[in-house]
């Protein structure tokens, strides 16, 4: 079979490699070659893969991400070559794999991480991969064994180019603008999101937020079995002082480690998930009690002369920097900015400007942070030119106490190759002296 690679991230590494075990004509679209893993250059340097070339393919597949209005994705379309991602080309390849997909805007590492920390008390064996980062591309499980489940958080970007994909159980957290530098609009951006439920039927199940008022317009469109999760959502998993599931009380809100409205959000989306799968109380509480919080989300480094440091790079859309902001007790010195995905994020800057005390711009944005506090007559803020120069200016904002928080609310692909890298640089400069 001949077959193009459009990038040979970690995605479609595995996926080159069970390519050339299975004796296809393999390809390769990468437009920066130079920046390519170790693992990608040494696949590249022994075995047979070739560079693009305008050609008839069978078939191309995509890394996460891939850019829609590449010229090469015109060229296959022109010749009505079938597009597919990664998640597609793996789930294709498996026998009868059974889901659990989640997606949203935020949230979904750390549901998804819940959920296989859930069934791994109850000894449920379960691949935990996807676009979770860090983490296994879902790619790696043409390599393992077979297990009852496959966790997988799964992208936007990934959902737009899906054939068979089938969930038996998928998920939306909730839904706000993002990414709206990669789709067109918003209303792209949210029907890629609900096409998770696309290849659903009567016996699988989609697990909703029953407060996202985007996924309460959809439903119409479900054919699967519905449950809810939320504050306030009594015909699934809800809570108050207490987890509750439909009338069944489990356990209370302290059995959960992580902190915020928005964890326990994460965590009744978990409990939705795994009480479908008949999972024991007493192992959904295990699971909870024995979850580490996910490095670079909200992220506790520690203490340092006083001064906490709280390292959520993660954290790059509107949304989830104010519900960050507001799960972290006490004065709080904000490091902020980067590179906008289409939203230049005015409820979160206005926030911060009422609530936050002092602030640390690190960006390609700092120009419009800058103005937009000006205007709010907000001064407690400076500029910083690499992040060990932007610790340094928030220590000189704060006292014992306070806490430190890097909360960009924007991408890092200005001065960083990812989220990972940035939140490595603050825990780097925050030990430093």
């Amino acid at each position: 079979m001949k077959t193009l690679l459009l990038g040979l991230g970690r995605a479609n590494l595995s996926v080159a490699r069970y390519l050339l075990e299975r004796g296809d004509d393999v390809f390769l679209y990468e437009d920066h070659i130079d920046m390519i893993s170790d693992a990608a250059r040494e696949l590249l340097g022994n075995s047979k893969i070739k560079m693009y070339q305008k050609d008839d393919y069978e078939l191309a597949i995509t890394s996460p991400g891939f850019p829609m209005d590449k010229e090469v994705i015109q060229f296959l379309k022109s010749r009505n070559i079938p597009i597919i991602d990664e998640i597609e080309f793996t789930y294709q390849q498996l026998e009868n794999p059974k889901i659990i997909a989640v997606t949203g805007t935020n949230g979904k590492s750390t549901t998804v991480s819940l959920i296989s920390s859930i069934l791994n008390a109850a000894g449920v064996r379960n691949f935990l991969g996807g676009n979770i980062s860090p983490g296994e591309p879902f790619s790696r499980a043409l390599f393992q064994s077979t297990v009852e489940y496959y966790v997988l958080e799964i992208s936007s970007f990934q959902l737009m180019r899906i054939e068979k994909f089938h969930p038996h159980i998928a998920v939306i957290t909730n839904i706000s603008r993002d990414h709206l530098n990669w789709h067109s609009d918003f209303d792209e951006y949210r029907s890629a999101k609900f096409s998770i439920f696309r290849n659903q039927g009567s016996k699988d199940y989609a697990v909703l937020n029953y407060e996202d008022k985007h996924i309460q317009n959809f439903l119409k469109d479900i054919q699967a079995q519905v449950i809810f999760f939320g504050y306030h959502a009594k015909k699934g998993a809800w809570l108050n002082s207490d987890f509750h599931y439909q009338h069944e009380k489990l356990f209370s809100i302290r059995k959960s480690r992580l902190t915020g409205r928005h964890n326990l959000m994460n965590v009744l989306a978990a409990i939705a998930v795994t009480k479908i799968l008949n999972v024991q109380t007493q192992m959904i509480e295990k699971g909870l009690a024995t979850f580490e919080t996910l490095p670079h989300r909200l992220e506790d480094i520690g203490k340092i002369r006083g001064i906490r440091y709280i390292n959520n790079s993660m954290c790059t859309n509107e949304d989830a920097a104010i519900a960050s902001f507001r799960a972290v007790p006490g004065a709080k010195i904000i490091i902020l900015g980067g590179k906008q995905k289409g939203d230049r994020g005015d409820n979160y800057l206005d926030l911060l400007t009422k609530e936050a005390k002092a602030c640390v711009i690190l960006g390609d944005n700092a120009s419009y942070i800058t103005d937009y506090f000006r205007s709010k007559h907000f001064d407690k803020f400076t500029i910083a030119q690499d992040m060990d120069d932007a610790v340094r200016k928030a220590r000189a904002f704060s006292i014992p106490g306070d806490t430190i928080l890097l909360n960009p609310g924007f991408a890092s692909f200005d001065y960083f190759s990812n989220f990972e890298e940035r939140g490595e640089a603050f825990k780097h400069a925050a030990y430093r002296d």
